[in-house]
């Protein structure tokens, strides 16, 4: 899956940071979601047994998967992370919800069977009663990659329905993703730590950027949680910052990540002015040698063969000749 998707799905099973994510994407910021509430579920789908024990099962696994309980109710809520362009991604969501959908009625059929309790054939074929119902399932897509999403939003992008096919269309089922990418994402309306994360992520490619909102947000970035400093380490591309966490500890386990950023940045200019003047001592030096060799060609052709050691070995003689012959 990848370092970024691992690390960001890990700090999406806080229960914490996952309310804040769901109330930041489709609420828009509204408080609709309490840490309180979600308890997680499996993550890993099966089906297609057969034979023994574990046998011919195919495997799907979410990425984060909670249960939000409130009043009597349930919904499962999921979120799929991706750092690359997935241009089936509303046919894998579908597959998804629908094998969340699978499962629920396999339960409820499994509860039916003990209890006896389905009178009549329709009954007894669903595996539910009429008044029964399954829990919603609502899956949220987070792209963070570099690219501009182009793949489809929705399984009708995904479907052939030109020439004689487009008289199926409005007879086909769609399914919507509800996806977001970074530029969709306002990190005013997240209120952990994923609001920096957010913020940090959307300005990676831009340093001046990234030092300004430091700047802006500077009481809370000079005591930033650990976690938080981890994460935005690695989803920003800058893991040399783990090099400045231990010495820019504060109380309280926390880091001072302005300061970090700040000598982090200062060492990788350094670092480029020393790569820029070696590269120049090294582009010197064969214009050096170029030059050299062209007078030492001038002197032979002129039969100056004593002038040619005293030219190697004399800085001053050797400027001479270079007038001489004209020569910058």
């Amino acid at each position: 899956m990848g370092e970024k998707n691992d690390v960001f799905c890990a700090y999406l099973g806080k229960e914490d940071i996952f309310a804040d994510f769901m109330n930041g994407t489709i609420f828009e910021g509204r408080k609709e979601i309490v840490p309180e509430e979600l308890e997680a579920v499996p993550e890993a789908y099966h089906e297609g047994k057969t034979g023994g024990a574990g046998a011919g099962k195919r495997g799907r696994y979410r990425d984060v998967a909670k249960k939000r309980y409130r009043g009597g109710s349930c919904c499962v809520l999921t979120v799929e992370n991706q750092n690359e362009l997935h241009y089936a991604m509303p046919a894998r969501c579908m597959e998804y919800d629908a094998l969340e959908y699978a499962r629920q009625l396999r339960k409820r059929k499994a509860q039916h069977r003990r209890k006896k309790d389905l009178k009549g054939s329709a009954r007894f074929l669903s595996g539910l009663t009429p008044e029964e119902k399954l829990d919603p399932v609502v899956t949220v897509v987070f792209y963070h990659g570099n690219k501009k999403w182009e793949a489809c939003r929705s399984l009708h992008g995904m479907l052939n329905f030109n020439g004689e096919n487009e008289v199926f269309r409005k007879y086909t089922a769609d399914y919507r993703m509800n996806l977001y990418t970074l530029e969709d994402l306002n990190e005013d309306r997240f209120t952990t730590g994923l609001r920096d994360v957010i913020a940090l992520m959307k300005r990676s490619r831009d340093k001046e950027a990234m030092k300004e909102y430091c700047r802006s947000n500077e009481e809370r970035f000079q005591e930033m949680e650990e976690e938080t400093y981890d994460v935005i380490s690695v989803m920003i591309d800058h893991r040399r910052l783990e090099d400045y966490k231990e010495r820019n500890r504060v109380e309280g386990g926390r880091v001072n990540m302005c300061q970090a950023l700040n000598e982090m940045m200062e060492e990788s200019r350094q670092d480029g002015l020393r790569i820029g003047e070696k590269r120049g001592e090294k582009i010197g030096e064969k214009k050096g040698e170029k030059k050299l060799a062209a007078l030492i060609g001038n002197l032979m052709r002129d039969s100056r063969t004593e002038d040619v050691e005293k030219a190697v070995r004399s800085e001053a003689f050797r400027r001479k000749l270079y007038r001489e012959y004209g020569m910058r």
